[in-house]
């Protein structure tokens, strides 16, 4: 069994101030992420999502998309995920929110972004620690915060970006909702000793949406669930919610990475995208897997290095012999799941470091087992040495701020920038093409960028790659944005972004 230990009063000496408890800094990190969802304009592939997706004329995303029809109904997104589904790719929960989302406008998404936001954080502590939010405390939500805002890999592409947290962060809700049973079960061996009736269809449908929601997160979820069924078998403690659960969930994955529109999605993109710096010729070839390591492995793993020093400590402290328990167990698998889809994605063309999204969720889930264990350590640690952890308190908090004003700094003015365009455009609606100046982010931004080596914010490179209009008239962003906002034909000045 685990050693609980009892979270003492925060005081004696007081380390943090009196009056910042964990529920202040939570909703400091919430209403700021809100501000960020409001100032982020739609980009990308939101606006040809805003459109029934065609799959008989090679859908919305590839360059001479034709003309295309608004979505205006329920119906319609019904209709356009079912084309979606055999000519594209299999995520129809996130991309279905996004044309859901598209439709409706961005206030709703701006909303219940930022409350999936505080719930995957949330879940994240549950599923760690499998205590009770009445046993949160400071040090847990400063982790947390730090976490989310900075280690997740590409947050402005995969918590602000609406597609893009459609697919990775909602989806990220779902896969924690789905552990959260079995964690809890883990953590305490009383958990559903009598499972109410409804567990069993819960766990199927939970399982069948957390395996149809995007591959990464199905693929990790699958190891861990594994692991759990084969625990708790060997424990004696096999329930049928467990087996429903993980049926379902290898269901709903083969539905995922089964969908007839994958192989097609491939061959369309061999023919019509855009994409020179690695041309469809050159996938599986040694210039792909460097690109794929540099650009979406090493980005995502170098920043688990931060997220597993409680665990290096927590494991070098444990006396030899005894390295092996439940903490170190649930640590390993967590870890397991997480490498070993970082490695898959090796071998994916054009694999990003969005990838590595919920991987990175799992590595800070394992991150508060050892936080929990290490707890009553660094309370006499912070007794001992109060003012140090003032100091470096107030230091990290200095940082925040500055990297965060700067963050908000750069999200208004490519915002205004947007704005500004769309005004412009929509003032010479009547002619024929329009030529805009293409977005440029302040130079802090590209230094951001370079220096974290993750997309914190807007820099040249998303632009670059779809976040922005094209000089090429083709592109399909050029196109379908005329149609959204019903202008003739509009391109950007410049040269082309995309060329090495």
């Amino acid at each position: 069994m685990i050693n609980r230990h009892p979270i003492r009063a925060e005081h004696k000496p007081a380390v943090l101030p009196y009056w910042l408890s964990w529920q202040k800094i939570l909703f400091i990190g919430t209403l700021l992420f809100f501000v960020r969802n409001l100032i982020m304009p739609m980009i990308s592939d939101d606006i040809p999502y805003a459109f029934i997706w065609d799959g008989a004329d090679r859908g919305n995303l590839l360059d001479g998309v034709g003309p295309r029809e608004r979505i205006t109904s329920f119906y319609d997104i019904v209709v356009s995920q079912w084309s979606h589904y055999f000519t594209w790719g299999g995520r129809i929960f996130g991309i279905g929110l996004t044309q859901f989302f598209a439709w409706q406008g961005k206030l709703p998404f701006n909303i219940l972004n930022t409350a999936v936001f505080v719930a995957v954080i949330l879940l994240m502590f549950r599923l760690g620690t499998g205590e009770k939010l009445q046993r949160m405390n400071k040090t847990y939500m400063i982790w947390l915060t730090v976490a989310a805002w900075f280690f997740l890999p590409d947050p402005f592409l995969t918590m602000l970006w609406m597609c893009g947290s459609c697919v990775y962060l909602w989806m990220a809700l779902f896969e924690c909702l789905f552990l959260l049973p079995y964690c809890l079960k883990y953590w305490h061996e009383d958990f559903w000793d009598n499972p109410p009736k409804w567990s069993v269809p819960v766990m199927a449908l939970s399982g069948l949406v957390a395996g149809w929601s995007v591959e990464t997160g199905a693929a990790a979820l699958g190891i861990i669930t594994l692991f759990a069924v084969v625990y708790f078998w060997r424990q004696g403690q096999l329930k049928p919610w467990m087996l429903v659960g993980f049926v379902f969930l290898c269901i709903g994955t083969l539905f995922l990475t089964q969908a007839p529109g994958e192989m097609h999605r491939l061959a369309l993109q061999r023919e019509f995208e855009y994409n020179p710096a690695l041309p469809p010729e050159l996938y599986w070839t040694s210039l792909m897997f460097a690109i794929n390591f540099d650009e979406c492995f090493l980005p995502v793993t170098q920043w688990w290095l931060p997220l597993l020093l409680p665990v290096f400590i927590y494991i070098g402290r444990l006396p030899k012999g005894k390295k092996i328990n439940k903490v170190t167990g649930f640590q390993g698998t967590f870890f397991l799941a997480a490498l070993v889809v970082m490695v898959i994605m090796m071998f994916v063309p054009m694999a990003s470091a969005r990838a590595g999204f919920f991987p990175t969720v799992c590595i800070i889930i394992l991150s508060l087992t050892a936080l929990r264990e290490l707890m009553p350590e660094m309370e006499k640690y912070a007794m001992l040495h109060a003012r140090l952890c003032r100091s470096a308190f107030a230091l990290g908090t200095a940082f925040w701020v500055f990297i965060v004003g700067a963050l908000l700094y750069v999200d208004w003015n490519v915002y205004n920038q947007w704005m500004n365009r769309i005004d412009y455009i929509n003032d010479h609606k009547a002619e024929e093409l329009v030529v805009v100046h293409q977005i440029e982010v302040p130079p802090i931004a590209d230094e951001l960028n370079e220096q974290f080596e993750s997309a914190l914010t807007w820099n040249t490179e998303i632009l670059a790659w779809g976040s922005d209009l094209e000089p090429r008239p083709e592109g399909s962003h050029n196109i379908m944005y005329a149609q959204y906002y019903g202008w003739k034909r509009v391109i950007t000045d410049g040269e082309d972004r995309r060329i090495p």
